[in-house]
């Protein structure tokens, strides 16, 4: 079974129909669920997406959107060990030239020790770092 990790800016999108990306994202989550395709998302990816939520609209959706990630047998839910944070914390040191947030550099090296080649993102930084993008 395929496995895609699903980035902040994805769940944003989806939960926030103001949002450029919203119809994009729809069609992403279905495609994902139609496919059976498994989804990893991290407690760092969650926090990020609890907090933006929260700030762009209202407690209500915040609430919702992680209650659906953590209801999802389809979402397989990581979290972030001290070895990781430390190599990710390597991973931005060696990258001065890229503007990777400390959590995109968690879901690389993550994706790299999970053989997780796809991501779901409206964010360059997957691509840039040589992951294939979900479409």
């Amino acid at each position: 079974m395929d496995k895609v990790l699903l980035d902040t800016s994805a769940v944003l999108a989806f939960s926030d129909r103001k949002d450029y990306h919203h119809n994009n994202a729809r069609g992403l989550f279905e495609k994902i669920a139609h496919d059976s395709i498994r989804i990893v998302i991290t407690d760092y990816i969650l926090n990020e997406c609890i907090t933006t939520i929260l700030m762009r609209t209202n407690h209500t959706n915040a609430v919702q959107a992680a209650e659906f990630i953590f209801a999802s047998r389809a979402i397989e839910f990581v979290w972030l060990d001290e070895p990781t944070k430390r190599m990710a914390w390597e991973y931005f040191k060696q990258h001065p030239g890229k503007k990777y947030s400390f959590t995109d550099c968690t879901s690389c090296v993550l994706m790299k020790d999970m053989k997780v080649m796809k991501y779901l993102s409206f964010d360059a930084h997957f691509k840039q770092a040589g992951f294939a993008e979900f479409v």
